[in-house]
């Protein structure tokens, strides 16, 4: 006599498909998490919510001198633009800006990227910038200030 297959599911095939379903949800909710806050400016190159006023002031004289030591860091930095070297619709506006701070002055490149592309930059004008010090050196304006 064959034997009877058994009827309906058990508890263990149960709690997997619970456990599937809570592991897609989780994942499915840091995702969008990740994915909102790029999009929403929270996420990505991020500068840790340093406003202008908690960024410490660039040191002019150890840019100069090494801009690399200052890789990943986070400034302010204070001056006006000088000239408007180059512009690409997909990385933004190269500037170098007039700084002078710590006994020193001197003209700095800044990137500015696409994100500022509604901010009018004209030459001689004040800005306040929040910078990263990017690969190579170059300043990364993270956030903008008209003085």
């Amino acid at each position: 006599m064959p034997r009877r297959a058994s009827s309906g599911i058990n508890l263990g095939q149960i709690l997997g498909i619970a456990g599937a379903i809570l592991g897609f949800l989780v994942a499915a909710f840091l995702l969008i998490r990740v994915v909102g806050g790029d999009l929403l400016g929270g996420g990505g190159k991020s500068n840790g919510g340093l406003s202008s006023s908690q960024a410490s002031e660039l040191q002019i004289g150890t840019y100069i001198d090494n801009a690399n030591s200052l890789r990943g860091n986070v400034y302010k930095v204070s001056g006006k633009v000088e000239e408007i070297l180059k512009y690409t619709p997909d990385r933004g506006r190269l500037i170098t800006l007039d700084a002078s701070g710590d006994g020193n002055t001197a003209l700095l490149p800044v990137l500015v990227p696409e994100t500022f592309s509604g901010v009018n930059i004209d030459r001689g004008t004040q800005f306040t910038f929040v910078v990263r010090v990017d690969r190579g050196g170059i300043l990364v304006a993270e956030q903008i200030e008209q003085s």
